[in-house]
Order: structure tokens, then C-alpha cells, then sequence
């Protein structure tokens, strides 16, 4: 009698596993396509395409998407996603953009003076130099030609000819770290106390020679608030996603032994 009832025991078991096993397999195997997904697919491929998909393009939207899906419920049972630096990398960054766009409450005029009182010195504005440059090729005897164009121009106020230059010939609002960027180190210092509205020169760059018209110059100053309050509020609002990132992730750490080998403890 005990042998009958543990046979019954083990048939009922076995036939509940494979209840079990097949009706999860069944579960598995649908996939439902949500508005939203849908939806930003469309918008997805409106954006690139410049037009709003056909029938034939939406099928293949649909298409797309089921193939992923089931190619990544595939690599799932394989387990292809354990042990994966790139997956690993990937989440890490999800959850991270999720925790960044958490709503919190907005700054208020206060929390921004505030902030931008304590940082004052990150949104000092450096002295900004406008200004038009005629180039002479050091290839194409320069020095030279730069100072007969000079002559030109002041005796005829005749603009002469000058060589293509790769950044252009005018620029706007240039700091001397700016300048000395596009023209070779010190080239700034050329603007020191130049008349502005005059073309004067000739001076050299590590490209050739230069002769230069200041049009305007805004002298270094600190801004007050509201110059540069939009740039606060952007700052403000970065400041505080990482620094609720971080807290969250500091948080989190209190929940785990992290040891980088067997016989030493990580310690943050």
C-alpha cells in the first residue's frame, strides 16, 4: 500500500512539474507589443527617415522588433548575459539614467543665488576680443606681402588680396585662450592694447603672417546672476543628479562585501 501511494506521490509530482514546466514554456513564448515601444519606434524612424512610415516600413518596424525580441529571449536561456562586461556596463548605465531622471523638487530663485554664490568664480567671464585677420602664407613670402598690404590699405584704404586661412577670417567673441588656439601660442598677446576699428600689424603666426582689425572688446568682468542664471539652473540641476547618484550608489554599498581577492577586503 505504501509502495502504490509513493508511486501516485511521484506520478502526480512529475505530472505537476511538466504542467508547470510546459505552461511557463507557453508563457515564454509570447510576446506582446505595447503602444509605447511601438510608438517611439514611429517617432524613431520619423526623426531619421524625415517622413512617417508606410505600411511596408511598419511592417518591417514590427518585424525588427519581434526578431530582437526573440533573439534576446534566445540568448537569455543560453545565459549569454552572465558574465558579459558589455551587458554589465550597459544596465549599470540604465539604471543610472533611471536614477538621474528621478523627479525632485524644482530650485526655487533661492537655491540658485545660493548655488551660484558659492561657484561665482566658475562663470567668470575672461576678457573677449572680436576681431577680422587678413593671412599671409610663410610658404608665399608672407612677411612681405603683409607689409605692402598694410601700405595698400592705409594709403588707398583698399582691402587686398590674402591667402585662404583653415578657421576662417572673422571671429567673434574670443578669449586669449581661444585665439592662441587657432593661431599658436602668445599670437594673443598681439591684441594688447591695439586700437580697435584699425587694421594693424604685420604679426607672425607658426602658420605665417597676420594683419588684424579689432571690431570689439569686452573686458573680463564677474557676471551678476541673472547674465547667467540659465547657465546656473543647467549646472544646478547636473550637480544635484550626480550628487544623488552618488549618494544612492554609497548607499547601496553598505549592502555588500566587495573583495577583489579572496585574501584582501576592498575598502572605499
Amino acid at each position: 500500500m505504501t509502495k502504490k501511494l509513493l508511486s501516485f506521490l511521484c506520478i502526480g509530482l512529475a505530472i505537476l512539474l511538466l504542467d508547470i514546466w510546459f505552461d511557463s514554456s507557453n508563457q515564454d513564448k509570447t510576446i506582446i507589443l505595447y503602444d509605447d515601444e511601438v510608438n517611439s519606434l514611429i517617432e524613431t524612424w520619423t526623426a531619421q527617415v524625415g517622413r512617417p512610415p508606410n505600411n511596408q516600413d511598419f511592417q518591417g518596424i514590427i518585424n525588427q522588433l519581434v526578431e530582437e525580441e526573440i533573439l534576446y529571449r534566445e540568448a537569455l536561456k543560453l545565459n549569454l548575459d552572465k558574465d558579459d562586461i558589455i551587458i554589465k556596463r550597459r544596465l549599470a548605465q540604465k539604471i543610472g539614467f533611471l536614477k538621474e531622471e528621478e523627479q525632485s523638487r524644482p530650485p526655487t530663485e533661492s537655491d540658485l543665488e545660493e548655488y551660484f554664490q558659492s561657484k561665482e568664480a566658475d562663470y567668470y567671464m575672461d576678457r573677449r576680443i572680436s576681431f577680422s585677420h587678413l593671412y599671409f602664407s610663410k610658404e608665399k613670402n608672407g612677411s612681405e606681402r603683409a607689409v605692402n598690404a598694410l601700405k595698400v590699405m592705409r594709403d588707398h584704404n583698399n582691402l587686398p588680396d590674402s591667402d585662404p586661412f583653415l578657421v576662417g577670417k572673422n571671429f567673434i567673441n574670443k578669449t586669449s585662450k581661444e585665439i592662441d588656439r587657432d593661431f599658436g601660442v602668445g599670437f594673443s598677446e598681439n591684441f594688447i592694447y591695439k586700437e580697435v576699428g584699425a587694421w594693424v600689424g604685420p604679426f607672425d603666426s607658426i602658420y605665417g603672417t597676420h594683419l588684424i582689425k579689432i571690431s570689439q572688446i569686452t573686458e573680463a568682468k564677474s557676471p551678476d546672476f541673472e547674465e547667467v542664471k540659465r547657465a546656473v539652473l543647467i549646472n544646478y540641476l547636473l550637480d544635484k543628479k550626480q550628487e544623488s547618484m552618488k549618494n544612492y550608489i554609497e548607499d547601496l554599498k553598505k549592502d555588500y562585501e566587495i573583495q577583489i581577492n579572496p585574501k584582501f577586503n576592498y575598502q572605499d
